[in-house]
């Protein structure tokens, strides 16, 4: 089967990070494709898996896409920031479940302050 996509958002960008947000005419799954992995033609210049692309069959949105993309981003930002060490599994995992604890409690306090996301 030959794969065709439709581009949803030519181009998103957060933090010095540029993205295009393609849904595949195939199989209507969205994908966040770095726009580091495209031609000048806007075709890949390597294969990328699911992962890569932040697809998901239950957030097949494009606002969810996003929230994948810039969670991303920002967790990426956040090792940095606090040096951790990526090849200790447990530790990347506590910082994982920390940086997520943490944003949940901003998102919280956003909300009851009645502001928006």
């Amino acid at each position: 089967m030959k794969e065709t996509y439709k581009a949803l958002v030519k181009s998103y960008n957060y933090k010095g990070n540029e993205y295009v947000i393609v849904k595949g005419m195939h199989d209507g799954i969205i994908r966040a494709i770095n726009s580091n992995y495209l031609d000048k033609d806007g075709k890949l210049t390597q294969p990328l898996n699911g992962i890569e692309m932040f697809c998901s069959k239950e957030a097949n949105t494009v606002e969810d896409i996003i929230k994948r993309v810039n969670d991303k981003i920002d967790f990426d930002e956040y090792i940095k920031q606090h040096d951790i060490d990526t090849s200790d599994m447990k530790k990347l995992a506590r910082a994982y479940k920390k940086f997520y604890e943490s944003r949940e409690s901003n998102e919280k306090n956003i909300i009851s302050e009645g502001r928006t996301l």
